[in-house]
């Protein structure tokens, strides 16, 4: 078995040159010396509250932090973006989809799990199979879920593509119903009727972190067993300058809301006026950041007996090899983590990506 750990390597967001310039130069040296005063704050994550889960929040108040969370993964901003947070997870998508092995007459769907009112999913349907379309492969479907549907929006969304479809009923991440579960997962005769006639590729946008460790490990646990393949994105980790972006991010909703949500009253009014929508944003995310584990801790939940591994008398050797692959095989399946740069110079898209390779056929 072999592992990554926290300390993925840097990507730079451009690619390199045979000969970089003395501005490229300049870029890289910064950001590395950035990297070298940002370190993880805490040596687990911590389960905060977020405002948005609480029941006394109101709910149009909660919907236009989804809108605004939705803008940013959406939107490229000038100059410190080369791309936007959704394009850089189409790509990252359409790669892991490359590498799930074909399979004679089956067809494969990406299922997304605990979707709220949709997110930056449906941009991302349209840039994934806009890609595939590019590369002249089929599209690829995509399918909204959630423990608690939100039929109205979904309605709306997949109104817009023919690539994107909803589950109506509630879909709990560590028990699917059998309609969202793949093709090559056993079930029960009395399912059999109601089963998918697809592989299933499972998609966590800005979702895992949410779960406690009980929760995440069962939801593991049942993806390794249902699905083919799996990606867990975050644009966010537990490092110094991403809690430093969340702050800036407060200051960032005053900048662009008047440009991207002028035809909301209720969003200029809670921004400008009672800026409840800034702070709950900047507070979601900063404990959001708290909560988001690293690949090593992802892998840990997987595997159970790796931490016990790594405390023996061979753990830190075991762990310097590890971070050096980025990369682990277990129990047929293959996995590999990192982080790629979203927001010039401090802000990083991390990210778990799973696919079986001992496929039951």
């Amino acid at each position: 078995m072999s592992q990554a750990a926290e300390e993925t390597p840097l990507l730079d967001p451009s690619s390199p040159s045979a000969a970089p310039s003395r501005l490229t130069k300049l870029n890289n040296w910064f950001l590395s010396a950035v990297h070298s005063v940002n370190p993880i704050v805490t040596t687990k994550p911590c389960r905060l509250f977020e405002i948005c889960d609480q029941w006394i929040f109101p709910s149009f108040l909660r919907r236009r932090c989804q809108d605004m969370l939705a803008a940013e993964w959406t939107h490229r901003l000038p100059i410190i973006q080369q791309s936007s947070p959704a394009d850089m997870a189409a790509d990252l998508i359409v790669k892991a989809l490359d590498e799930i092995r074909d399979v004679e007459g089956s067809k494969l769907t990406v299922v997304d799990f605990c979707s709220g009112g949709g997110g930056p999913v449906p941009v991302i349907e349209r840039l994934v199979n806009k890609k595939r379309a590019e590369q002249q492969k089929p599209p690829i479907p995509f399918t909204l879920t959630d423990i608690k549907p939100h039929i109205d929006a979904w309605m709306a969304a997949s109104a817009q593509s023919a690539n994107l479809g909803y589950f109506p009923q509630a879909v709990d991440a560590t028990n699917p119903p059998a309609a969202v579960i793949s093709t090559t997962t056993s079930t029960n005769d009395s399912e059999a009727q109601y089963r998918s006639d697809t592989r299933v590729f499972r998609l966590y946008c800005l979702a895992f972190h949410h779960f406690p460790d009980d929760l995440a490990r069962r939801v593991l646990t049942s993806t390794l067993d249902t699905s083919d393949g799996f990606a867990i994105i975050e644009l966010q980790d537990r490092r110094l300058a991403s809690l430093l972006m969340m702050f800036l991010d407060f200051w960032l909703t005053f900048i662009v809301t008047i440009f991207w949500f002028w035809k909301d009253p209720l969003q200029l009014v809670f921004t400008y006026i009672c800026p409840i929508l800034p702070f709950t944003l900047s507070f979601d995310g900063f404990v959001s950041s708290l909560r988001t584990r690293t690949f090593l801790e992802v892998m840990k939940l997987v595997d159970p007996s790796l931490e016990a591994t790594l405390q023996s008398s061979q753990g830190s050797q075991l762990k310097k090899v590890l971070q050096e692959t980025g990369t682990a095989d277990i129990e047929g399946w293959v996995f590999r983590g990192g982080r790629e740069m979203h927001t010039w110079p401090i802000g990083y898209m991390n990210y778990v990506i799973g696919r079986r390779v001992n496929g039951r056929d």
